[in-house]
């Protein structure tokens, strides 16, 4: 599915007890012989970098869009937007929103979502969910001078399969599209749970 991007309708949520969605789901998908033990759910990834006034990361503005039937299998648990995009972010959360950041080789520590938007839209004739968040970083990353930030996005359980489907979903403003190159490469040595993708963004500002 091509990416689609939308006008983003955002609300915040408070991250409170909700059901789990994705528990439920997969208590769904173990009960049913039709799906076993090799269910997979596709992804399409895009990312913009929040950057500040003195060229600092500051979040990710990240952008999911599920596969058609993952998107109807979502629905079927809650048809409340709303609700359901309340109960992804809750299990999401728990699973450090499938997101690993690094700066210059280092961990880079990542806060709590707060703003968060699920919306559905068609396209061709199909129908799929579009989940947009900001996830924050714990302190800004200073890309003065030459330096490297990577990502990546996997699901531990190994599930979800979550790919930029095209180079063009790594969104860069201005200033870093002035002053970095961004990079995406196949994990060739991924196994079950690992990220399908290494992505890179090397800076000489």
């Amino acid at each position: 599915m091509n990416h689609v991007v939308t006008e983003k309708k955002s609300w915040t949520g408070s991250m409170g007890s909700a059901a789990s969605i994705m528990l439920g789901l997969f208590l769904l998908f173990a009960s049913s012989s039709a799906l076993a033990e090799h269910f997979h759910y596709f992804v399409d990834v895009e990312t913009h970098f929040a950057v500040n006034q003195h060229n600092q990361i500051t979040a990710l503005d990240i952008s999911w869009v599920y596969d058609e039937k993952m998107s109807a299998l979502m629905k079927k648990r809650n048809a409340n937007l709303k609700a359901l995009g309340q109960a992804t972010m809750n299990d999401l959360r728990r699973a450090h929103y499938f997101t690993n950041v690094k700066f210059n080789g280092k961990p880079v520590k990542t806060g709590v979502v707060r703003s968060f938007n699920l919306q559905e839209f068609t396209q061709n004739g199909k129908t799929a969910l579009q989940l947009d968040f900001t996830l924050p970083l714990q302190r800004p990353i200073n890309m003065q001078g030459k330096n490297k930030l990577s990502w990546t996005f996997a699901d531990p359980a190994g599930v979800g399969i979550l790919v930029y489907y095209t180079p063009k979903n790594i969104l860069l403003g201005p200033v870093l599209k002035k002053h970095c190159k961004a990079d995406m490469k196949e994990n060739e040595n991924a196994q079950h749970g690992d990220p399908e993708q290494l992505l890179s963004l090397e800076c000489a500002i």
